[in-house]
C-alpha cells in the first residue's frame, strides 16, 4: 500500500466492450483494484488522528466510492444484469453522498459526533440501503458471484 514503503498497486484497466456474466463478474471485482492508495485510504487511521486527518481521510473515501462507481458504471454487462448494475451504481454515489455527514462533523471539531454516524450504522440513507440491498437481490437471483457482494440472501430489517 501506498505510504507503506512498497509501490501503489497500478489501477486496473477494465474492458470497454459488451461483457458476457464471466467477463463482467472479473471486471466488476477489478474495477475498485487500486483506488484505496490513490485515494489515501488503504489503512486504519490512528485511533488518534485529528479531526482534520480523520475529514481528509473521508474525503479520500468519498472520492474512491466515486471513481468507483464511475468505473462500474463504465462496464457493460448483459441485458439482464443493467438494472442492478444502475442500482448498484446509484447506491454507491449515495453512499458517498451520506459520508458527508460526517465529515461536516469532524469540520466542526465533533469527532464523537462523526464516529458515532459511522459506527452505529446512522451514516447511510434509507435511499442508499435500497440501492445496495435491490442491486445485491437482482445480482443474486441472476446468479452473478461478484467479489464485493457476497452470494447469502438479503435480509432486511
Amino acid at each position: 500500500m501506498a505510504g507503506c514503503g512498497s509501490q501503489a498497486l497500478p489501477i486496473a484497466t477494465l474492458p470497454t466492450g459488451q461483457l458476457d456474466q464471466k467477463q463482467y463478474e472479473d471486471a466488476f471485482g477489478k474495477s475498485a483494484y487500486g483506488l484505496a492508495p490513490k485515494y489515501g485510504v488503504g489503512k486504519p487511521l490512528d485511533p488518534e488522528a485529528s479531526a482534520a486527518d480523520q475529514a481528509r481521510h473521508i474525503v479520500g473515501l468519498q472520492q474512491l466510492l466515486r471513481e468507483w462507481a464511475g468505473r462500474v458504471a463504465g462496464l457493460h454487462p448483459p441485458a439482464e444484469a443493467t438494472r442492478a448494475q444502475v442500482r448498484y451504481v446509484a447506491g454507491i454515489r449515495s453512499f458517498a453522498s451520506d459520508l458527508q455527514r460526517a465529515r461536516l462533523a469532524l469540520d466542526r471539531g465533533d469527532t464523537k459526533g462523526a464516529q458515532r454516524l459511522l459506527s452505529s450504522g446512522t451514516i447511510v440513507s434509507q435511499t442508499t440501503r435500497d440501492d445496495l440491498v435491490a442491486a445485491r437481490r437482482a445480482f443474486h437471483a441472476l446468479g452473478y458471484r461478484l467479489q464485493d457482494l457476497d452470494s447469502s440472501p438479503v435480509k432486511t430489517s
